[in-house]
């Protein structure tokens, strides 16, 4: 159960803060997860849905890749909530079974074709050490280019950052569906 109470309804908000559940909902469709956290807090869930939204509208990375940078994220840190919302949103954008799988158990990437793998392996980098390889790097920025690289790595910066809201205050994962498996 989630540790403090969300704002889950925009009359929880007083009249000079509903401006902020209004841009959520105009957004995303519905205010829940870590946004009904953050509406605790002036200005941080707006502040954040902008800062996201440069990371994804007219990207140069596919909708499915962003996804995956997403799920590989959910299983590194270990964010069942972000996994339980963001895993068919996968599906939908087309990402195939086999990457989801990897994303899910920590399985070898090798077998992926090259754009999966390359998604897997930075999120894993950066999450396991904080840096990315020298020859990670170079074949990342040659394959895909300084602005790809520059999303990829803000999305999965993003959704870290995302992820120690789900987890921090125990966000419920969305019933049903695809769940992560416990780690620990």
């Amino acid at each position: 159960m989630t540790r403090i109470t969300p704002i889950t309804d925009k009359a929880q908000l007083p009249p000079e803060r509903q401006h902020e559940w209004d841009a959520v909902f105009a957004e995303r469709g519905r205010v829940r997860g870590p946004f009904a956290v953050m509406l605790q807090s002036p200005g941080l869930a707006s502040g954040f849905l902008s800062t996201l939204r440069n990371t994804h509208d007219d990207s140069v990375v596919s909708s499915a890749l962003h996804e995956l940078a997403i799920l590989a994220v959910a299983y590194e840190d270990d964010a069942p909530y972000q996994w339980s919302v963001h895993v068919s949103t996968a599906r939908a954008a087309g990402l195939r079974d086999d990457a989801i799988e990897v994303a899910r158990t920590g399985a070898d990437s090798s077998r992926l074709p090259d754009d999966e793998r390359d998604v897997i392996e930075l999120c894993r980098q950066l999450c396991r050490t904080n840096r990315v390889e020298q020859s990670l790097f170079d074949s990342l920025m040659a394959r895909h280019g300084q602005h790809w690289l520059i999303l990829i790595v803000a999305t999965i910066g993003l959704y870290r950052y995302v992820a120690a809201f789900n987890n921090a205050f125990d966000i419920d994962v969305v019933p049903g569906g695809d769940q992560l498996p416990p780690r620990r």
